[in-house]
């Protein structure tokens, strides 16, 4: 009896080992099988969901960046627009020197003229108006502080003009003259006819 109670001792312990054989081999077909590919499916979402978080933060910086250049496009625009309305559309001597505040008043410049040189053109994107600029010769004789004035004046005038040359010299015959000799560029625009 005490071989048959061994024989069925062994035939349960090799039924045991066969069964924890079979459960290991079921549970690491189901850990390859199943689990591992998941979890490297899972581990290739998150990644995915990262990189779009990190986009989509660029997208709204980006985002934040063109409307801060809108605003300051807007801004520029009506800088230009502004300036563009100070352009006169002729280019007449009278007008320009009456622009310009170049009138002696109070007797501290003993002359002065201004010579309009030819008109050039100016290359601008704008296919809707023509710019050209004027350039003028203006010449001074008298005090110092007239002519700075009258410098002034030009600077600050309400049309876009840009002082291209200056000289001043001393007087040679009288001390407390001088002679300024500049140029000026003065913008005008005309529409462009087809």
């Amino acid at each position: 009896m005490k071989n048959e109670i061994s024989e069925i001792d062994r035939g349960i312990r090799r039924r045991v080992h066969f069964s924890a054989v079979i459960m290991l081999a079921a549970i690491a077909a189901v850990f390859f099988l199943v689990i591992q590919p998941e979890h490297s499916r899972a581990s290739l979402a998150t990644d995915e969901v990262e990189r779009l978080e990190r986009e989509s933060g660029s997208i709204i910086a980006t985002e934040s960046m063109l409307d801060e250049l809108e605003l300051e496009r807007v801004h520029r625009l009506s800088i230009e627009r502004e300036q563009l309305e100070v352009i006169p559309t002729d280019a007449s001597e009278s007008r320009l020197t009456d622009a310009l505040a170049l009138k002696v008043d109070d007797g501290a410049a003993t002359s002065w003229s201004v010579r309009l040189l030819p008109i050039e053109e100016i290359d601008v994107p704008d296919e809707t108006r023509q710019f050209k600029s004027l350039p003028m010769a203006v010449e001074m004789r008298g005090r110092f502080a007239a002519v700075l004035d009258a410098l002034q004046r030009v600077e600050t005038s309400d049309r876009l003009v840009r002082l291209r040359s200056l000289r001043v010299t001393r007087s040679r015959s009288e001390t407390d003259m001088v002679e300024a000799n500049f140029e000026l560029d003065t913008v005008f625009a005309t529409e462009v006819v087809e």
